[in-house]
């Protein structure tokens, strides 16, 4: 990114306020394998893609909040004293919520001005919106000198988005935006915030992430839905267990399997998902350190099939998108990522045959739904940071 963008819409929009400044990016995420299941305590493999948020922040001398989309061409004024949800800017309950949060853990940044731009797809399951709250808190703590954890950076802009916007999101997004390594997808176990790199450095392989073009808003969508049914599925068994069951987490497929036909069906679904994907993950990243893609590829869609049918978060693009490209030679593996409903697939092809898989999922897709999906090809690639 060009330091320049950002320069030259600070200078038109803003005064330079003689305060601490800096430039900062943080990445959007795809998530290899694992949906669902972060807010179940369970284990993910999300990786950091070349896709950012790009931000130039200053503070001020007063407690003024002053935030310019350069994408949108909108300004968003507020106050550190008075933060309220904005109806009419949802962008800004991004960047205002980080802030809020901040002051709950006695953390008070001072006010701010702030230009931003970027690269990922809105609406398309990258998590532009997680990257947008991650850039913010990054900003803020080293402009500020706070002394945050990136661990708990990535805690911050988490309740961020459950508590000022609205979406129960589990921790993933925020976690691999903060956190991402170069080369390396990361196994974050989402009940202890431990990782574990698991490394993707095989060039004969690649990661194609397909965008459907059908766009999903989770706070409209059933997201906050699913997390309820799951927890449905955790008060049952508290009710059988003296053992409190804290989440699905805490739970083996035997278990949830003993009590079919007594637990709501859909709920069921939803919690045979869960722990199923939990294992899929596990044996994915034993697959990558043991070389076998094969068998990397043979769990993505299988994952794929528990969230089309178990979970209830696809749709007849995505299911398309997978179904096209698991018949095309070249190609391991495929699946739908991100909170489900539209977005994009993640695909895992061999490099040689790139260009024949992408021509010939485009031809099929614009045939089918008389739309043309767009393509990227991203490795691993680091978190947040000044630039």
């Amino acid at each position: 990114m060009d330091k320049s963008l950002l320069t030259k819409k600070y200078e038109e929009n803003f005064n330079d306020t003689k305060q601490n400044a800096g430039y900062f990016f943080a990445p959007g995420r795809v998530n290899l394998i694992g949906e669902h299941t972060d807010y179940n305590n369970g284990f993910v493999l999300p990786m950091a893609i070349d896709r950012r948020i790009y931000a130039y922040v200053q503070l001020r001398d007063d407690n003024n909040i002053n935030i310019y989309s350069i994408d949108l061409d909108r300004f968003f004024t507020t106050n550190t004293k008075t933060l309220a949800f904005n109806e009419d800017n949802s962008w800004s309950n991004y960047i205002i919520g980080v802030v809020s949060e901040l002051q709950k853990e006695e953390y008070h940044p001072q006010g701010f001005n702030m230009v931003f731009t970027g690269d990922i797809p809105q609406g398309a399951g990258l998590s532009s919106s997680a990257a947008l709250e991650v850039v913010t808190i990054y900003a803020l703590a080293q402009l500020n000198n706070f002394e945050i954890s990136p661990v708990k950076k990535a805690v911050i802009a988490q309740q961020a988005e459950n508590n000022f916007v609205g979406v129960e999101c589990g921790i993933m997004d925020q976690y691999i935006s903060c956190l991402g390594e170069k080369d390396n997808a990361l196994l974050i176990d989402c009940e202890s915030y431990d990782y574990e790199k698991v490394p993707f450095e095989n060039k004969d392989y690649q990661i194609l992430i397909v965008d459907s073009k059908v766009q999903r808003g989770l706070v409209d969508s059933e997201y906050n839905l699913r997390r309820k049914q799951c927890n449905n599925v955790v008060e049952f068994f508290n009710q059988k267990y003296e053992e409190e069951i804290k989440s699905l987490r805490d739970l083996n497929i035997n278990e949830l399997f003993s009590f079919e036909g007594k637990i709501n069906e859909t709920d069921y679904k939803r919690a045979t998902h869960v722990l199923t994907e939990n294992r899929r993950v596990l044996d994915f990243c034993d697959s990558l350190e043991n070389g076998n893609y094969e068998k990397a590829g043979r769990l993505m869609y299988a994952s794929h099939l528990s969230l089309k049918n178990e979970y209830e978060v696809s749709c007849q693009e995505l299911d398309f998108l997978v179904d096209t490209a698991v018949d095309l030679k070249g190609v391991l593996g495929a699946r739908m990522t991100g909170a489900g409903f539209g977005g994009c697939t993640v695909n895992l092809i061999q490099k040689e045959y790139k260009n024949k898989i992408i021509n010939m999922i485009k031809s099929k897709y614009k045939k089918e739904f008389n739309k043309v999906p767009d393509f990227y090809i991203s490795r691993p690639e680091k978190g947040a940071n000044s630039f």
